[in-house]
Order: C-alpha cells, then structure tokens, then sequence
C-alpha cells in the first residue's frame, strides 16, 4: 500500500520513470488527435472559416441550343466555369444558419463568416489543390466525389482536416467510414445512392421512351463507381431487350470525341452514369442531346434542368443544404467520425421543354410519378 502511495504521489525527479511514461504517454496522445479533429476556427471565433472545396472539373453549365452544333464544346476556356449545386446548396443553409459569408458587399453584416474557397480541375490538378489546402490548414473541406474524397484524406493524413462529402454511394465500402451510424476518423457527410440507382434509371427511360432499343452510355474505365453503375445497367438493360453500347473516356476531349460521332440514326438515346468524368463535363452529353435530338438521361435532378429529357438521382442542391448543418456542428466541437453518415432520397424530374425540342411525348402515367417537371 505504501509503495502504491509512492506511485501515486511520486517524488520530484529530473526524469520520467517508466511507470510514469507508460501512464502520460497516451495522455498526451489523447490530447494531440484531440486538437487534431477541432478545427482551428472552432477555437478562433474571429476569423472566417476557411472551407476548401475540391471538385473534378471544368464545370460548365451547357448552352441551351435546340438544333445545329455549337461551336467547340471541348475547349473549356469559351465559357466560365458553374459552380457545383451542391456548394450553391452549402452557401444556401450557411446563411440559414446565420452564418455570413466573408464578401467585401457583406462587410458589417452580423453573423459568424465563412469563405467558400473553390478548386476545380483534372485529378492531378485536384492533387494539387488537396495538397495546398492542408499545408494552408483550411478548416474543413469539402470533397466532390468519391475520388476526391480519396485525394483529400490522402492529403491531410499527417494533419487531419475534417471532409465532408456530398454524394457519396457507398461510403464504408469505398472507405471512408467505419459504419453509417458511427463513420469514425474524420471524413462524414450524405450518401446519395447514386450507383444503386443505375439500374432504375434504364427502366425509368425505358418508360419514357417505349421504343428505345439501342442506348449510349460513356465513363472512365477504370473508376471503380462507374464500374459498379454500369454493371448495373447491363442487367437492367439486358432484361428490358435494350442493347446498351459503352464507350470509354478519362478527359473532357475523349468525352467530346465520342460526342461527335453520336447520331439519331445509330442510338435512341444517352444514359449518364455514376461516373467523375462524364458528371464533371455532363454539359458535352446535354448540348449533343438537344443538338443531334437524342434524348439524355441523367443522374441528379439538375442535369434535367440543364438540358437532359429526365433525371432520376438525388437533388445535389439539397444535398449541399445537408452538408452545411455538418459544418455547423464541427465549428461548434462535434467530431466528424461521430456525426452519422445521412441518406438522400432521390428525385424524379422530366424537363418537357427539352421533351419539345427532342420531339418526344412524355406517357401521362410517367409524367404523374415525376416529383418535378420542368416546362
């Protein structure tokens, strides 16, 4: 008992017994990955809070022509670059949330401030970017995709930053959690079922387009959620007499090369699939569809705004919405790998003034199971 006293209430000493190490080791190991998961501007409150955002791109919103070709749609620098809905989404509930973003025209206003810090470009570009970010110490990111997921946690493995994502699938299968409910480490955010879809997109253009016999779809071949999407579709396919042709493309130029040979006379319609590149430059596909008058479909509820004769996946807008309430809850002390990974549901929408340009009459019965139709 006396010794145990001793242990407890040790003397002072120039070192560090081994007992005494063994016990305040952890401790100060403890405190370490503890600070490592608190963003700075949660211990900062008077500066803005810094969000890092990490996307494949160009980006362009597609130009609405309902005929003849457009000029060169491979060349990127002929029109600005869109930002992602899911950020417009983000920007949308911060200020809900009565946070301000840091813009010279909100100079005064009241509210904790934020800044948007957007990053767009190929996978190495994406790298770069990641890269730069975590020697900044930005504090959170927010990642497009599962692949920029991967380059962002990559990049902020010896400094941990919290990543949210948007529009992830499957998130505990690709990695980046433990579990749904409990994701662990420091990557959170909403799962948009994007793959799992793939085959319900076929069947749902097959109801819009009861002739529809020969489909076109493209993604980069060895990215594994365009993988998984189109073995989906095969099936589906496959079981509805629909002979689906698949093309490959890793850049916006290979997208736009296999654009221009796409033709009424060959295919009957183009299908989007849960893929980074064809996502990332979706307006090649959309401004082909109007212009050759072959009906797209696409994979998240904007794509049909933007052009495409329909869209069944979730609405990427909401899912940015989402995402800000984790971005709340961090800057205020949550822990990423505590906050539960959310599930969108997905959204239905027809654009009928594209179904005009196309030629195409939508089936009342498909019309009624549409959540939003566009006129």
């Amino acid at each position: 008992m006396q010794a145990r006293r001793a242990w407890l209430c040790p003397r002072p000493r120039r070192g560090v017994s081994p007992r005494g190490f063994l016990f305040f080791a952890p401790l100060g190991v403890f405190a370490l990955l503890l600070l490592a998961w608190v963003p700075a501007a949660a211990q900062d409150a008077g500066r803005p809070i810094r969000i890092g955002v990490l996307a494949l791109g160009p980006r362009q919103a597609p130009v609405w022509r309902c005929g003849p070709r457009a000029p060169d749609r491979a060349a990127p620098a002929a029109r600005p670059e869109a930002i992602p809905f899911n950020v417009l989404g983000l920007r949308d509930e911060l200020e809900k949330l009565g946070y301000v973003e840091d813009r010279p025209e909100t100079r005064g206003r009241a509210g904790r401030r934020f800044a948007l810090e957007i990053r767009q470009g190929s996978p190495e570009a994406v790298k770069r970017f990641a890269q730069q970010f975590a020697q900044e110490g930005v504090d959170l990111l927010f990642a497009i995709s599962s692949s920029t997921v991967r380059t962002a946690l990559e990049a902020t493995r010896a400094r941990p930053i919290p990543v949210l994502f948007p529009n992830i699938s499957d998130p505990v299968g690709d990695g980046f959690a433990q579990s749904l409910a409990r994701p662990g480490g420091f990557a959170t955010g909403v799962s948009t079922q994007l793959v799992q879809g793939s085959g319900k997109r076929v069947e749902v253009f097959k109801q819009m387009l009861p002739d529809l016999r020969r489909l076109l779809t493209v993604y980069k071949a060895d990215f594994p959620p365009a993988q998984r999407s189109v073995a989906e579709m095969r099936k589906a396919a496959a079981d509805l007499g629909i002979a689906l042709a698949e093309k490959h493309a890793g850049t916006r130029a290979e997208l736009a090369a296999v654009m221009a040979d796409v033709r009424r006379e060959s295919v009957d319609g183009m299908i989007l699939p849960s893929d980074a590149v064809a996502f990332a430059n979706a307006d090649l596909v959309l401004e082909t569809s109007l212009e050759r008058r072959v009906p797209a479909f696409g994979i998240v509820d904007f794509m049909a705004d933007w052009g495409a004769l329909g869209a069944y996946g979730p609405s990427d807008f909401q899912a940015g919405r989402r995402v800000a309430r984790y971005v709340d809850k961090i800057v205020n002390g949550a822990k990423p790998g505590e906050l539960p990974v959310e599930a969108l549901d997905p959204v239905f929408a027809i654009n009928l003034k594209a179904a005009g340009c196309l030629g195409v009459t939508i089936p009342p019965t498909v019309l009624h199971q549409a959540d939003r139709v566009i006129r």
